[in-house]
């Protein structure tokens, strides 16, 4: 595996200058306000993604555009960006600056820009270094700039990099973009298999062939590898796939089923549910599949593990009231609190990162939503709704979206949504059935 290199060009934080001009709900044309972008809106910021100059003789013409490409993709999904159609762009990237002294800040106003991402790259053999810069249009100046280096098989990473840095610049936390997606499709046949991708989907890769029904995929905290369990040799087991060496292990291979392996946020234990004689209880295992402790020890059915952020708590669903609902323990076990008391059917529960609300399926008018609720109970709020079924809700690593499976079109595909349910956008296309994605947390 290749790494990326990384050197700061300029940054630092900044109040970002809006022109009241560029929204016609406002009412003065020549006021500016200071602020920073909050959450989706109907108004969102209009920022223009030129493609990258070539500063090199060497070839990659096309680096440029796919560089701008995938940025634009990444603040797309956002839900905060207006990304200004590319074609209504007056400056050529090959024949303009990329310094603020050498940019004509005025062919960009025009159509509308508050903000501007331009930079250029060099190619030298088999590497790459790509200088990418954020300007601020209104007053014309520069706000952030990153320079990466590594080989040309990094543009990808590179691209959510400098994203991740502009959601930074913006909103004052890092986006979720350098990180990967993993989930369970059908897409090449009649067998579940394990596919990975990043959020623009440009690079997926198929990483199971087991030709058998595999399900439940998780990250471990180091983004290197999946948990899963698979059916390939009879018994419902737990597997670790290393998807840097390709290394696969067998972790846990208990008569009954080794379902929803969640490593915890050190890494140093695993939560899965362990069903056996027609029950089942959260347990505890190590690293190398050895029990350690159960952290439920109840008749009824306990599944679905979910880690606090500080690794102290598990969420978990458990039939123990009636119907499937979400409840809370202390991860060295005891007593569970419930946490949800509507709704008849509540499954999956999944933490955020910042630890403050835990995500959930939840039945509504014979449909499955995606709903989240304080660790207290409090504050229910329902993110989708009248349309198909909404399913396997997982957080981004900077817990401002929830990623999900859906069939509202159809064959069930992934979608993302911000915490409010604002903006919904289909990610994944095609035949087959996209189901139980897990985000990853940011890659080294």
């Amino acid at each position: 595996m290749r790494r990326l290199s990384l050197q700061v060009v300029s940054t630092g934080r900044f109040v970002l200058a809006i022109a009241l001009v560029a929204f016609a709900s406002l009412a003065s044309a020549s006021a500016q306000v200071r602020g920073t972008i909050v959450g989706p809106s109907k108004n969102n910021y209009p920022i223009a993604i030129s493609p990258l100059k070539n500063l090199s003789a060497a070839g990659g013409k096309d680096i440029g555009a796919q560089f701008a490409d995938i940025v634009a993709r990444d603040l797309t999904l956002a839900g905060l960006f207006k990304v200004l159609d590319r074609t209504a762009y007056i400056e050529k990237p090959d024949a303009s600056g990329i310094n603020a002294e050498d940019i004509n800040f005025d062919n960009w106003s025009v159509i509308g820009a508050l903000a501007l991402v331009k930079g250029g790259y060099t190619v030298e053999g088999d590497n790459l270094t790509i200088e990418a810069k954020l300007f601020d249009v209104y007053q014309r100046k520069q706000l952030a700039g990153k320079r990466y280096r590594g080989g040309m098989d990094l543009v990808r990473r590179m691209a959510h990099r400098f994203a991740d840095e502009i959601m930074a610049q913006f909103t004052g936390e890092r986006g979720p973009f350098d990180s990967r997606i993993a989930f369970v499709s059908t897409r090449d046949g009649r067998f579940k298999e394990v596919y990975v991708m990043s959020l623009d989907g440009g690079d997926l890769q198929q990483v199971t062939k087991s030709q058998s029904i595999t399900v439940s995929p998780s990250w471990t905290p180091d983004a290197r590898s999946l948990l899963f369990t698979s059916y390939k040799r009879g018994n419902p087991d737990l597997y670790q796939l290393d998807l840097i060496s390709g290394r696969e292990t067998r972790i846990s291979q208990r008569a009954g089923l080794n379902l929803g392996g969640k490593m915890s946020p050190d890494g140093s234990t695993i939560a899965m549910a362990l069903e056996t004689d027609g029950s089942s209880d959260v347990v505890i295992l190590d690293r190398s599949g050895e029990l350690v402790r159960r952290a439920t020890d109840n008749w009824a059915i306990d599944v679905s593990p979910s880690w606090s952020p500080d690794g102290r708590q598990l969420a978990f669903c458990s039939n123990r009231g009636g119907g499937p609902q979400i409840f809370i323990t202390s991860a060295e076990g005891g007593a569970a609190r419930r946490i949800t008391s509507t709704g008849d059917y509540n499954t999956a529960p999944a933490w955020s990162p910042k630890g403050d609300r835990i995500a959930y399926v939840s039945r509504s008018e014979g449909a499955f939503d995606i709903f989240t609720v304080k660790t207290d109970g409090s504050e229910p709020r329902q993110l989708t709704q009248g349309s198909g079924n909404n399913e396997d809700p997982s957080w981004s690593p900077d817990g401002r979206y929830i990623l999900f499976s859906s069939s509202r079109r159809g064959h069930k595909k992934l979608f993302i949504t911000d915490v409010g349910g604002v903006s919904q956008v289909e990610l994944t296309q095609g035949g087959g059935d996209d189901t139980s994605p897990t985000w990853s947390g940011w890659r080294e």
